[in-house]
């Protein structure tokens, strides 16, 4: 929990800055028809947040697969780039742009820490023109273990030289969820009803719009 001053704002990426959960939802169930393997709805929704290459290591034990990570993951990547290169529309979560103009009008800092690939996140940054709004950006691929674990938060409040608790984050996972108060960091959770069956009951509290973000939160 927070328990002093706020310096940062956090945000995850997929299903928060951006609706794309639905994208990677598609890429992947492509995948699993070209590999033949038969992944249950629930399944599917519990990878939400988790770094590829976890989600590859966890299926390839769960579904016997004979084809290595870095094939899986290298096919993977490549796919998710075509589609978020192409995807339309293309537009950032209604009300994000509001809210960061007000978090950097009250000289605070901000990060991406998503388990989507760096070239990913800065595809997407790129194409809502949004680049210039964070001051760090950190992937699943820069830091240990993957959410849950807290490893992406506390890199990501490394590299904006704050604590833990100056810190508040945002997420839509559950997976998200459950990294960011491992990590010691107040969490709002973004209910998002295309990121899957998520539960964010693990979260400080849960909004439905970046409009109930009140200035009283970003102090």
């Amino acid at each position: 929990m927070r328990n002093r001053e706020l310096k940062a704002v956090i945000f995850d990426m997929d299903g928060v800055l951006i609706d794309s959960e639905p994208i990677h939802f598609l890429v992947e169930q492509q995948l699993f028809r070209q590999f033949g393997l038969r992944i249950t709805e629930e399944e599917q929704h519990a990878y939400v947040g988790v770094p590829m290459r976890e989600m590859w290591k966890l299926i390839r034990t769960r579904h016997s697969l004979t084809l290595s990570e870095e094939q899986l993951l290298a096919g993977h990547k490549e796919q998710l780039i075509a589609e978020f290169s192409t995807a339309e529309p293309f537009e950032a979560m209604e009300g994000l742009r509001e809210l960061l103009s007000e978090i950097k009008n009250r000289g605070l800092k901000t990060a991406v820490a998503s388990s989507s690939p760096r070239q990913l996140i800065e595809t997407v940054l790129a194409r809502l023109r949004l680049t210039p709004m964070f001051d760090v950006i950190v992937s699943g691929e820069e830091v240990k273990q993957g959410k849950p674990s807290p490893d992406i938060f506390i890199e990501a409040a490394s590299l904006l030289q704050a604590t833990a608790g100056e810190c508040i984050v945002i997420e839509d996972s559950c997976n998200g969820v459950r990294a960011a108060k491992s990590a010691g960091m107040e969490c709002i959770g973004f209910y998002n009803p295309n990121s899957g069956n998520q539960d964010l009951s693990g979260a400080d509290r849960v909004i439905r719009h970046f409009s109930e973000i009140t200035g009283g939160e970003l102090q």
